[in-house]
């Protein structure tokens, strides 16, 4: 597999790229170069691409909708959705659907994506496993499959393994014409380029070009994040009717990941690491309960919170697992090993969680990930964050378990790929 390094942003350069404005005589500064007429071409067309994009994913996930209703969420004036509206229409993405519920004047006409036998495929890849899915343009799943992986392989073994898995699939369904992937890695990704950046648990996958390699194999475009990241996404499109704008969602499988929505949209940070609480350190631990961490430090979250070190724990006390499946069988049989471990896991990360909720006050807190099924670590969760977090912060916030289930990393990895697909679709 091609690998090259993650890019860095170079130092600033000026606003211009070049020396600043020479002064008259006067001491004035010469006027601001004007912008080239192709220049200005170029910001109106990228401006009405990214419009009619937004008006095409409204469509996609609340559809069927008004040109009203898509107007009042764009901000766009009725004139300016009708005509994206056509455009679409023309390039058959979207279709009329009807009237809609009269409100004491003309029955609105609504839109609605055109279906049609298109399909993405969509990807959540862990340590151990893989869930594979087909979805439909509306990014509803129409299969869903799971299969056993070891990204300790490495990304040429793996990817290779998984594309194999999903021609099965979507031959399985008549073979419809695929148009996207969407894949979530359980890592840092960077988002302009797809690729994996520093993993702590993902041996040997540094540097790996999954955005290529995939588009090189499946012949379609690719679209690549954390699973964290997608987790919070697909949350976000299975619950269209809560008008969810401040989440957060935590994924607690084998690792910790962190996945944020602010303002409605998936926030990733600088270098795309936003919410990567897993190597936060935590001060209550005893200098001897700080194990040293995958990433150079001592008494990270991870060492004592995660799956592969709540294993690594109940095994040395004389259990014997192999599987988060199995730990949580094991609490839910009442296992007194397993059920002191688990609820220790939770107080721990209900305290980085406690700082999370104070600093950024979301609507809701969602957990997702095999432990999440775990009754005794959502307990020590919510006990932890009411008990550390300001009154405020805490009463505004719903705790609970994903909606969506095993499904939202699918979700969120079709809506990605969607969205890619979609900004591509619209020239």
């Amino acid at each position: 597999m091609p690998r090259r390094p993650a890019t860095r942003p170079g130092p600033a350069s000026g606003l211009t790229g070049g020396a600043l404005p020479e002064q008259d005589a006067e001491g004035a500064k010469d006027a601001p170069r004007r912008p080239r007429a192709s220049e200005e071409a170029a910001k109106v067309n990228r401006r009405r691409q990214r419009d009619a994009s937004q008006v095409l994913q409204l469509v996609r996930f609340s559809g069927p909708i008004s040109r009203t209703q898509l107007g009042r969420l764009t901000g766009l004036a009725l004139s300016t959705v009708s005509a994206h509206i056509a455009e679409l229409e023309a390039a058959g993405l979207v279709e009329e659907a009807g009237d809609g519920d009269s409100r004491g004047g003309r029955r609105p006409r609504l839109v609605r994506l055109r279906e049609g036998g298109d399909v993405v495929l969509a990807v959540d890849l862990g340590s151990h496993h893989a869930r594979l899915g087909v979805a439909n343009r509306s990014g509803r799943l129409l299969k869903t499959v799971e299969r056993s992986v070891l990204l300790e392989n490495g990304p040429d073994v793996v990817l290779s393994e998984i594309c194999d898995h999903l021609e099965r699939l979507v031959d399985d369904l008549g073979g419809p014409r695929v148009t996207g992937i969407g894949m979530g890695l359980p890592g840092p990704v960077e988002p302009a380029t797809g690729v994996v950046t520093s993993p702590s648990r993902m041996p040997g996958w540094h540097g790996a070009t999954v955005v290529e390699a995939l588009e090189a194999r499946l012949r379609v475009p690719a679209a690549v994040d954390n699973d964290a990241n997608l987790l919070a996404l697909g949350e976000v499109r299975a619950r269209p009717d809560e008008d969810l704008r401040h989440l957060i969602t935590v994924k607690v499988g084998r690792g910790i990941g962190c996945g944020i929505i602010s303002n409605g949209l998936l926030y990733r940070g600088a270098a795309g690491v936003a919410g990567d609480i897993s190597h936060v350190r935590l001060p209550s631990l005893a200098p001897e309960e700080a194990k040293p961490c995958g990433c150079g430090n001592r008494g990270c979250l991870e060492t004592v919170a995660s799956g592969a070190a709540l294993l690594e724990e109940v095994n040395a006390a004389g259990l014997n697992i192999s599987s988060l499946a199995e730990l949580v069988s094991s609490v839910h049989s009442g296992d007194p090993i397993a059920n002191h471990a688990v609820r220790n896991a939770g107080r721990h990360l209900g305290e980085v969680l406690a700082v999370v909720v104070n600093f950024f006050n979301p609507q809701a807190l969602l957990l997702g990930g095999m432990l999440a099924n775990a009754s005794p670590l959502v307990v020590a969760i919510n006990a932890a964050i009411y008990e550390l977090c300001f009154p405020v912060a805490s009463r505004s916030a719903v705790i609970t378990q994903t909606k969506a289930g095993p499904d939202a990393g699918l979700l969120g990895a079709a809506a990605l790929v969607l969205d890619k697909v979609g900004e591509l679709g619209v020239k």
